[in-house]
């Protein structure tokens, strides 16, 4: 199942990235290949005086051609360390007590491309990339192996997959999943929609993020853009701001996060609507409205190097716009999950906002991914989520 059945050769002075434990081997960092290997295929990576750095899951096809799985010529990977690795994630994530938690972060815990998240009984996997794909039955039966898993799902609709000349599709493989499945975070019931869902159906990353809101909210009145589900609004209401308003373009996504406030007696004090978030906090501006804090955390706006740019002045936007809408003391919080774009770089950017605001802003905390989500040192783009809590003087 993974036996090594070819080679590929980096180019001159192109593997020293390697060494120093990033994963990743370009198509154009590729000089030549030989042996009997297909794509989705496991290969001896070498650099370009034929010294094996290790070997890795191979798709040509894909602009990263090259994922590593092992180091050195003396240890290629085997079933059995795939089974090692897949127990020692699930293993570090047992003191996690939370309903919904990551246990396999793909590069982050050494199986790339390979997704796993955990809402009570039910395990939802996403095969990024065609090499597990090819092992699909292996993969689930490792899952339900080391999870124990009721139902588990394959929630393949990651835009990586078409890099990978993968179709996207959603399978329940095995037991049953009928409707929604519920959670609780910080004493809310939360019904996550795997099927339709975003992601695996939730955003488990911004979990500790979540928290960071919390301090600032009573008494005020509140407006949480892209707010999905409704999670970041529920959370402000139950801290006790006057009043929510919780904003997203997906009607369904507004549809459960109203199901989810009346499940938490919070209606009260929370309002949902459909809107493009651009569109409607000029309306705001226009109307002048002020407000105590405001959440922003959006889908990625840069997907890839070429996007960067046009994301950087959408952040820029999007956060004068949240910036001119505080009142005195009010505060902003806002994400950023594409790793295209740095920590530096983001406060950059709000740096940029702040001024186009004309506001006098302080920085007060920033956040991350949570535990379950590691990155890994040698590989910064596995460092994707950005939170940053900031006032307005």
């Amino acid at each position: 199942m993974f036996d090594i059945k070819g080679w590929v050769r980096l180019g001159e002075d192109e593997d020293q990235r390697i060494r120093d434990g990033h994963l990743w081997i370009y198509r154009n960092e590729i000089a030549d290949k030989g042996g009997d290997f297909s794509d989705g295929d496991i290969v001896w990576v070498e650099d370009s005086k034929q010294r094996k750095l290790g070997s890795g899951l191979v798709n040509l096809q894909s602009l990263i051609s090259v994922r590593m799985l092992s180091r050195g010529a003396s240890d290629p990977f085997t079933q059995a360390i795939f089974s090692r690795r897949l127990d020692e994630a699930v293993s570090r994530r047992e003191h996690l007590t939370c309903d919904a938690r990551r246990l396999v972060n793909a590069e982050g815990d050494l199986l790339p491309g390979l997704i796993i998240d955990q809402y009570g009984d039910v395990a939802v996997a996403q095969l990024q990339v065609l090499a597990w794909e090819m092992r699909k039955d292996f993969v689930i039966a490792e899952i339900e192996r080391a999870t124990g898993a009721e139902t588990i799902v394959f929630k393949n609709e990651s835009p990586s997959r078409k890099a990978e000349g993968l179709e996207k599709y959603t399978e329940v493989v095995k037991g049953n999943l009928d409707g929604n499945v519920t959670i609780t975070e910080r004493g809310l019931k939360i019904q996550v929609d795997i099927r339709s869902g975003q992601k695996t159906g939730f955003y488990i990353d911004q979990r500790d993020n979540r928290k960071l809101v919390l301090p600032y909210v009573s008494g005020k009145r509140v407006l949480d853009c892209f707010c999905y589900t409704g999670v970041w609004s529920l959370m402000c209401a139950q801290a006790g701001a006057a009043h929510v308003r919780g904003v997203d373009a997906s009607k369904a996504a507004i549809d459960l996060a109203r199901v989810n406030a009346e499940a938490n007696a919070l209606t009260e004090t929370t309002a949902f609507n459909v809107a493009d978030i651009f569109e409607y906090l000029q309306y705001l501006a226009a109307t002048k409205e002020k407000l105590g804090a405001i959440i922003l955390d959006p889908p990625s706006l840069a997907k890839s190097r070429k996007g960067v740019p046009g994301a950087e002045r959408g952040y820029a936007h999007l956060n004068r716009l949240a910036l001119g809408l505080l009142e005195p003391g009010g505060v902003l919080i806002t994400c950023s999950c594409s790793h295209h774009i740095s920590a530096d770089r983001f406060l950059e950017i709000l740096m940029k906002a702040a001024s186009l605001a004309r506001k006098s802003v302080t920085h007060i905390k920033i956040g991350g991914q949570p535990e379950d989500h590691p990155s890994l040192l040698g590989l910064p783009e596995t460092a994707y989520l950005k939170c940053v809590v900031l006032r307005v003087l």
